[in-house]
């Protein structure tokens, strides 16, 4: 992985780089991706050793700045005035990435008309470390091996045929990672309350989590298998169970919570037309 990401030969240019495109920018850098071939265009992104950074693209461009791959990492409300000034940068020789939630491939075809390849793509934050997962679509004529030398250094990459399903991929994989964390904050505060100390019941929360998901994906087995395997009947894990599983409240809650983060994706998608 670490070579396929060293050899990429183009030189990348990153508009904005907030949390999730610099973890996305970090796990490429520490997988061999060379600092002088990216400039960050983004007046309060972090500075990465020798990784260039503009407080705007007039400035990038006044200081003889080339790209062939860009990557939309701002707000995706600052598609309108970004896409006035960025869309006769993005030529024919031009790949375009987008991060932008709740932005359609039809939406970057209609402000980049003239980019060899409009590419979404759907990451989170897990990336930063390589144990991400990514969803994908594309428009025109990508370099398809590289985009999957970039995406598989950030973890599992699901390629879509297209991005009509990306506003629930966004709240089910891009969200999801915050939705875990609150759950890993709520069990360790429940434990908390019935008399663990804070630091034990965060550190108990953190290995059980984490050792659940672990063995769920090295196991190949279905949760409902593992559940089994740990819970007997009218035992104290079969005690929890039944208050979680009460008349489908929790499938219902988690339903509501992806049924929120699409819906805001869409509403973000208006404003980014300008519609909202």
């Amino acid at each position: 992985m670490t070579n396929k990401v060293g050899s990429f030969a183009g030189r990348m240019l990153l508009v904005g780089c907030g949390n999730m495109a610099g973890a996305m920018l970090d796990r490429w850098l520490g997988a061999g991706l060379d600092p002088a071939r990216v400039a960050i265009v983004d007046p309060a992104a972090s500075p990465r050793a020798g990784v260039a950074q503009y407080a705007s693209l007039a400035e990038w461009q006044a200081a003889g700045g080339t790209a062939d791959w860009i990557m939309l990492g701002m707000k995706p409300q600052q598609l309108g005035e970004v896409a006035e000034e960025l869309a006769p940068m993005v030529t024919g020789e031009v790949t375009l990435l987008s991060i932008l939630a709740g932005v359609s491939l039809a939406d970057l075809a209609a402000r980049f008309p003239d980019a060899r390849a409009q590419v979404r793509i759907l990451p989170n934050l897990a990336a930063r470390i390589g144990a991400g997962v990514s969803a994908v679509a594309s428009l025109g004529a990508p370099d398809r091996a590289m985009i999957a030398a970039l995406l598989d250094a950030l973890g599992e990459v699901v390629a879509l045929d297209d991005d009509m399903t990306m506003d629930l991929v966004t709240a089910f994989t891009g969200s999801g990672p915050a939705f875990v964390f609150r759950l890993i904050e709520s069990y360790a505060a429940a434990g908390e309350r019935l008399g663990l100390s804070s630091e034990e019941a965060l550190k108990l929360a953190n290995a059980t989590f984490g050792g659940a998901t672990a063995l769920l994906s090295e196991s190949g087995e279905k949760p409902g298998t593992l559940i089994a395997q740990v819970a007997s009947k009218g035992g104290t894990t079969q005690a929890g169970l039944d208050v979680l599983d009460e008349d489908g409240q929790l499938v219902a809650l988690m339903t509501n919570v992806l049924r929120a983060a699409r819906d805001r994706g869409r509403e973000l998608a208006d404003l980014a037309r300008g519609e909202g």
